[in-house]
């Protein structure tokens, strides 16, 4: 069974996190990390006309603003958390990327009523909505979003950059290959494999193998579109 303790080791530390996205996401993971007491001192968003989600909470403008917030930092430099839902896994990595050449390290963090096998492996800015749920031996790559009561089951394998949407389920042993997105409540069938890019709708039920760079949906799974 998961281990209610295992969300403490992931939420190792309290100190301070720099957020990369002003957006619904980072207001989401906001309120994670202030019920678990580690503050965000900043938010940082290159989108024009984008504004702080959360009123006394500064919004560096890219790059630049992030160098010259640091450059006026005391002590050790605080973490990041990257909050770009996909569609965009590619550049949740690149900023992943981007904040660790300038000397930060990734936080990752889990909502305390989430469930984490003691036998999973879980990579680098992690982060696990209310009540997700990581069964044993499950293989979790870096920049991973699982959002609110997503399960993962037994064996599964989640490379870079993939996102489970709120209620979605991967049955035992499942492959999910880097940059891809499971929709909210959909449903992938045990030992299959979702190609790298695709998307799985929301609600659809995936009963065979899934190519690269596609979007499948519906009841079996079928293609609908390719992805460039």
């Amino acid at each position: 069974m998961p281990s209610i303790e295992r969300w403490q080791e992931v939420n190792t530390s309290t100190s301070p996190v720099v957020m990369w996205g002003a957006g619904d996401q980072g207001r989401v993971n906001f309120h994670i990390l202030q019920g678990l007491r580690v503050p965000v001192v900043a938010f940082v968003d290159d989108t024009p006309g984008k504004t702080s989600p959360i009123e006394g909470i500064p919004l560096l403008a890219g790059q630049a603003g992030l160098e010259a917030f640091l450059a006026q930092w005391q002590g050790a430099l605080p973490r990041f958390a990257v909050a770009i839902g996909n569609p965009y896994a590619v550049a949740r990595r690149e900023r992943h990327a981007l904040m660790q050449g300038l000397g930060m390290a990734p936080a990752s963090f889990a909502d305390p009523s989430a469930r984490l096998c003691a036998s999973a492996t879980l990579g680098p800015g992690l982060q696990v909505m209310p009540m997700a749920i990581v069964n044993n031996e499950v293989r979790i790559g870096s920049q991973v979003i699982l959002n609110t009561r997503s399960l993962v089951e037994h064996d599964c394998v989640l490379h870079d950059g993939v996102e489970m949407g709120p209620g979605a389920v991967l049955c035992g042993r499942v492959t999910v290959m880097p940059d891809t997105w499971i929709g909210a409540h959909a449903t992938v069938n045990p030992r299959l494999t979702i190609g790298r890019n695709s998307i799985v709708g929301a609600g659809a039920v995936v009963v065979r193998d899934v190519p690269d760079n596609v979007v499948v949906t519906g009841v079996p799974a079928r293609i609908l579109k390719r992805r460039n």
